[in-house]
């Protein structure tokens, strides 16, 4: 009988870090659900991210446009059961799994991804398919696309968001008086020259100091020595799911945390940070009234931020208009899924 193993193989070359924490929710889902699955992680030469990973990592000794090669030599090496890659498979790894009899998974969630997770040499080839939907304003799958998933053999699975469940009990920020949220996230973006969490920490400044109101930021600086925002190192992503849950508002970019703020409901202020797909789906969304667009403008965040902490009406349509979205929470899905492919290996 093979070991119960699972290797994971997170994309990350710049810009966001989405991919690295969602398979890192997964793996610590699945690790909370049974704890004799053995868990790897392969990961970039030098990626700073190492130092958050609570389980065992092979790092590359190549470089990174070599990658695949990398990829290759490991699962070759290591054998697992299933490898799991969230965007950073190739057709040549899904030859190279079914000739060591691995089970490859292959994660997307934006048009490019998805199309090659669809194209018509690998429709036989590709296993197992996890789409997490790129708009919620529209089908996962165009009609020609829902044509080839239903001709192959590549076994599907689509969902919303992924996000592990808010953690059962507050922590000491979230059980205080009601507070608006900053997270500018991990992406390394930068706004008019300036990095994010540092324009962030200002607009927050700007509206703690004017509203009155409790403030917090997660990573970054104190803006200054006796500014009242309070600052939040990093969180695992259960108190950090918490600590949104309980927002009265959340300012962010429009990266995966604009879609796990939608799913538990929290009323939005969003900005686009970078990546080619925030700014349209920022702008689609606000047309839905699903959140509160502002230009990636420094001195435009705290008025807008401070204007939805006015609006209590805006922030419960925004509320009741994201309840009827449903959105499915992909976690549990992938965990269990995971599960009964190790129950067969």
């Amino acid at each position: 009988m093979r070991e119960r193993f699972v290797l994971f193989v997170p994309q990350h070359q710049g810009g966001g870090t989405g991919e690295f924490y969602r398979l890192l929710a997964v793996a610590e889902a699945l690790q909370a659900r049974d704890a004799t699955v053995r868990i790897l992680f392969l990961m970039p030469q030098g990626c700073p991210l190492r130092a958050r990973l609570p389980f065992a990592f092979v790092e590359s000794d190549l470089p990174d446009g070599e990658r695949a090669r990398f990829h290759a030599r490991e699962i070759a090496r290591l054998k697992p059961p299933i490898v799991v890659f969230d965007k950073t498979c190739r057709g040549s790894l899904l030859r190279h799994c079914r000739q060591h009899r691995v089970h490859a998974i292959c994660i997307s969630d934006e048009p490019g991804t998805l199309a090659k997770a669809l194209r018509v040499d690998w429709l036989w080839q590709l296993p197992e398919h996890w789409h997490q939907r790129y708009l919620l304003d529209r089908p996962a799958f165009s009609s020609g696309q829902r044509l080839k998933a239903a001709i192959g053999s590549t076994r599907h699975l689509l969902f919303d968001v992924c996000h592990a469940e808010a953690a059962a009990e507050d922590s000491a920020a979230s059980t205080a008086t009601p507070y608006l949220l900053f997270v500018p996230g991990g992406g390394g973006y930068a706004i008019d020259g300036r990095p994010a969490p540092a324009v962030f920490a200002d607009a927050a400044d700007a509206v703690a100091r004017a509203s009155g109101t409790r403030v917090l930021i997660i990573g970054g600086e104190r803006p200054s020595a006796d500014s009242p925002v309070e600052v939040l190192s990093a969180q695992p992503q259960a108190v950090l799911m918490r600590l949104v849950q309980r927002a009265t508002v959340l300012v962010t970019g429009g990266g995966h945390l604009l879609h796990q703020a939608m799913s538990l409901g929290v009323p939005t202020v969003t900005l686009p940070l970078g990546g080619s797909d925030q700014l349209a789906r920022i702008h689609r969304y606000a047309e839905c009234g699903w959140t509160l667009e502002v230009p990636p403008v420094p001195s435009a965040i705290a008025p807008a931020a401070q204007a939805l902490l006015a609006d209590a009406d805006q922030r419960r349509q925004m509320r009741e208009r994201l309840a009827v979205l449903g959105l499915r929470n992909g976690l549990p899905l992938m965990v269990e899924a995971l599960l009964q492919r190790l129950g067969s290996a």
